[in-house]
């Protein structure tokens, strides 16, 4: 028998330990892998939802202006049709604001300008956001238009309370104010 010859169980290839080592890296990765994937697919689908929320909210309050234009745009129109403009638009929007459980808005600003009438309206989008919008009718119509839109945006709602102060040190040492 040739004594240079080893059993295979004796070999000196890569053992099992390396082996196991590599798996368990890799199962680790793939596990890591597999959360920060769930993790981003949770937050994408949050954000979907807070964006579906918004749009939402935003087309509410804009089909709500819009309405608003349309009601003025009628009163303009009736008062075009009189032939006397600025008495007639003011008596009439006057009157809609004195029929109960109708559709005109009674927070709407109407005042009086050069070119004619400047309507102003905000309507709520979020606790945040509003949508607000300028309109100006014009006394007499210019190129087939009786309005011309001047601002529709949405804007921040601004809270005017005051916080206090902030405690920052001013340089001063303690007991020396």
């Amino acid at each position: 028998m040739n004594e240079n010859k080893r059993p295979i169980s004796e070999g000196r290839g890569i053992g099992v330990g390396y082996v196991t080592l590599i798996m368990l890296f890799a199962v680790i990765c793939l596990t890591v892998l597999a959360a920060l994937s769930y993790q981003a697919a949770r937050a994408n689908d949050k954000l979907n939802e807070k964006s579906v929320y918004y749009t939402l909210r935003y087309y509410s309050a804009d089909g709500r202006t819009n309405e608003v234009l349309s009601i003025f745009d009628e009163l303009a129109y009736e008062a075009h049709e009189t032939g006397f403009f600025a008495g007639s638009f003011e008596a009439l929007c006057q009157e809609k604001s004195q029929v109960p459980d109708s559709r005109y808005p009674d927070d709407a600003v109407i005042k009086r300008v050069q070119e004619g009438f400047m309507v102003s309206y905000s309507c709520p989008v979020t606790d945040n956001l509003e949508l607000s919008a300028e309109f100006l009718f014009f006394d007499v119509p210019k190129d087939g238009r009786r309005y011309e839109i001047r601002k529709w945006k949405t804007v921040a709602v601004t809270d005017e309370t005051d916080e206090g102060a902030l405690g920052v040190w001013d340089g001063s040492l303690p007991g020396q104010n």
